[in-house]
């Protein structure tokens, strides 16, 4: 098969790799679109190691070709996505129903390879069915979206609340299309003018340049001065940390979803004295795949207005350049 293998950081090549063999309990399935996310750009530049050579790519939708000794309730030709993340059953967190935080979790595209390729192999378990109504490009969003709709429910967004959220990547943006679905009045905070129009787009009531105005100040004026109920901090960055801390209101909830692997500045008293949560919040639990799809399917939340580049197997490089320096929100492989 082809597949698009770094051998390298920033090193890309398409070439013929052998084909994957579903083993036990597997899914082999034909990858017909695969979206770039913010954690495969931190493999691509070296920020987060993998062993090389490495196929990357875990969103993805396409069809199963075939299925391995043991699996039953899927069968080739069926239209199916997966969750990327493969958790074991077995140690004390999964078995307390917090699967996202497995002793032993497998990731796609990191301790295997990914679906940057013309086929995957993945367990069985972790397979979804796409009912008709979703495309392929709509079923490969649905991982970025349970990232998103998982942050809002771990932030307890409800009708009514005043939310920011500070980074407009496509997990921000989801979160402030999740967020206001729900009822809440979000600001979306970013320094690229087409992630802010897109915010906007989405859901957001205000969407403010972070380069040219003071968005904790803004924030506060427009919630009388007291500052969100709700922060996510989507961007990774520790200046950002700093700014949600500032922005929450008095026992506010501060969400961290940004992927930061750098220190960064918090003031004990300032978060004490202030009875401030803060609430870490990653990937999503078993079972909220369900979620996301009927989400998409019933035409709540459109994820594919967020696409705005495609390409095909050949352009994987330069989908992961775009989507590195910006020029691209969410890129889609086609193969």
């Amino acid at each position: 098969m082809r597949a698009a293998v770094l051998h390298a950081p920033k090193q890309i090549r398409v070439e013929e790799v052998p084909d994957p063999v579903p083993g036990p309990g597997e899914v082999l399935i034909r990858v017909r679109t695969c979206g770039i996310c913010g954690s495969d750009v931190h493999l691509y530049d070296g920020g987060r190691e993998v062993p090389y050579p490495r196929i990357l790519g875990h969103e993805f939708a396409g069809d199963v070709v075939a299925v391995g000794e043991g699996v039953t309730g899927i069968a080739p030709g069926e239209r199916v996505t997966a969750e990327p993340n493969f958790s074991c059953g077995r140690c004390y967190y999964c078995r307390a129903g917090r699967p996202n935080l497995c002793l032993n979790r497998v990731g796609l595209a990191v301790d295997r390879d990914g679906s940057f390729a013309e086929l995957v192999s993945v367990p069985a378990t972790f397979v979804w069915k796409l009912p008709e109504e979703v495309t392929y490009r709509q079923g490969a969003m649905v991982e970025p979206l349970m990232v998103a709709w998982h942050a809002v429910r771990r932030g307890g967004v409800s009708i009514g609340d005043r939310v920011a959220v500070l980074g407009c990547g496509t997990i921000g943006l989801l979160a402030t299309m999740v967020a206001s679905s729900a009822g809440a009045q979000v600001c979306s905070v970013d320094v690229v003018p087409h992630k802010l129009a897109l915010a906007e787009q989405v859901g957001a009531f205000v969407a403010l340049d972070g380069s040219a105005v003071d968005a904790v100040e803004e924030v506060r004026r427009a919630t009388d001065g007291l500052g969100a109920d709700i922060v996510f901090e989507m961007a990774g960055v520790p200046a950002t940390v700093a700014q949600a801390l500032e922005m929450v209101r008095q026992a506010g909830c501060v969400v961290l979803v940004g992927l930061s692997f750098r220190p960064a500045q918090v003031v004990p008293a300032s978060v004490a004295r202030r009875e401030v949560q803060i609430i870490g919040s990653f990937i999503y639990y078993a079972g909220e795949f369900a979620t996301g799809i009927r989400l998409i399917e019933s035409g709540r939340l459109d994820v594919e207005s967020l696409i705005d580049f495609t390409t095909d197997l050949d352009g994987t490089a330069e989908a992961f350049r775009r989507v590195e320096s910006g020029e691209a929100v969410k890129a889609m492989v086609e193969i």
